[in-house]
């Protein structure tokens, strides 16, 4: 019988595993640190977080990265403030139009980044300016509000004890996990990120496949803006940026590597809760707002580092793996 290999297993599993050691240190911290009224809030409060991963960890594992997903979020949460309170649009109306910009929005950074040949990186370090632009135009810088209740339960409201928002994350998890496992697309992305080049030689269509992960990146962004726009009850320009840096940091812990090419979605999962955790205990520990900022960076700085770290070391291994066959 073969013997399990430890050392695979326990890398396979390192988000969880960091995730569970994190916890652990907050409860002797903060006693309340494991009630569940705070394990529901965590996850409640970062359902829009983890929703919006979901888009952008395709984006990544095709070996790319966006910057301009906070400020589409900007875009798409005044529109929904304007469409309700100054058109009257009810919420299924409103929703629907959100979801079909967020797609979009992210089609037009694939678009120019297909039409250009550059680096969606490139392209977004543009657009994320111009849809900043237009959200502050359009908002006036104000608050926008007038959501009705089915709005507000979106993110607010419950099935039995769980929040309706965390059951939906779940869902959709879930169901992308699926995608990226079992179907030929979902290896399509993951060969994408390995070797583009030799995606394209094997016969893959990567135009037609960069444009299917736009679509499901707008997609999932636009669904995470309307869980946060749902929970806050108002919308404003400044909501929305640098929601990407905690996600990208929170797919780095997850164990997609900033090339491409590998990861989970339920590491994914735990990277954002790592984050989420390390947060909500720092809160509870009285931890000042600047304090947490410093943390976060260095978090992000490790969790890239320790990707570096993991791509040199199987360059090492494989070197060595070729010249012993030699």
């Amino acid at each position: 019988m073969k013997k399990p290999n430890i050392q695979k297993i326990i890398r396979n599993n390192m988000p969880w595993l960091i995730l569970l050691a994190v916890s652990i240190i907050f409860s002797f911290i903060s006693p309340n640190f494991f009630s569940v009224a705070n394990i529901i809030n965590i996850l409640n409060q970062n359902a829009y977080i983890i929703t919006c991963a979901i888009g952008i960890t395709l984006v990544m594992m095709a070996g790319q990265i966006d910057l301009s997903v906070g400020y589409q979020m900007s875009l798409i949460g005044v529109t929904m403030g304007l469409l309700v309170q100054k058109l009257g649009l009810p919420t299924p109306a409103v929703l629907l139009i959100a979801i079909l910009e967020g797609i979009i929005l992210s089609e037009i950074n694939t678009f120019l980044a297909l039409k250009l040949k550059i680096t969606l990186l490139m392209v977004t370090v543009g657009t994320m300016t111009v849809y900043n632009g237009i959200s502050f135009t359009i908002s006036e810088s104000k608050n926008l509000s007038g959501f009705d209740a089915m709005f507000k339960f979106i993110a607010k409201g419950y099935i039995g004890p769980i929040p309706f928002a965390v059951l939906i994350t779940f869902i959709l998890v879930v169901i992308m996990s699926i995608f990226l496992n079992k179907t030929y697309y979902g290896r399509y992305i993951y060969a994408l990120g390995g070797n583009e080049e030799a995606a394209r030689l094997s016969g893959i269509n990567v135009t037609k496949t960069k444009l299917m992960i736009g679509f499901f990146e707008g997609l999932f962004v636009a669904l995470g803006t309307i869980m946060l726009i749902s929970r806050v009850g108002t919308a404003h320009s400044g909501t929305g940026p640098g929601t990407e840096f905690t996600v990208i940091t929170g797919i780095l812990l997850g164990g997609v590597s900033i090339r491409g090419g590998e990861g989970k979605l339920s590491g994914v999962v735990a990277g954002i809760l790592i984050m989420a955790i390390l947060a909500n205990g720092m809160q509870l520990a009285g931890w000042g707002t600047y304090v947490q900022f410093i943390a976060k960076g260095i978090i992000m700085l490790a969790a890239i580092g320790f990707d570096v770290y993991q791509m040199t070391h199987r360059k090492v291994v494989v070197d060595k793996t070729t010249e012993e066959k030699n």
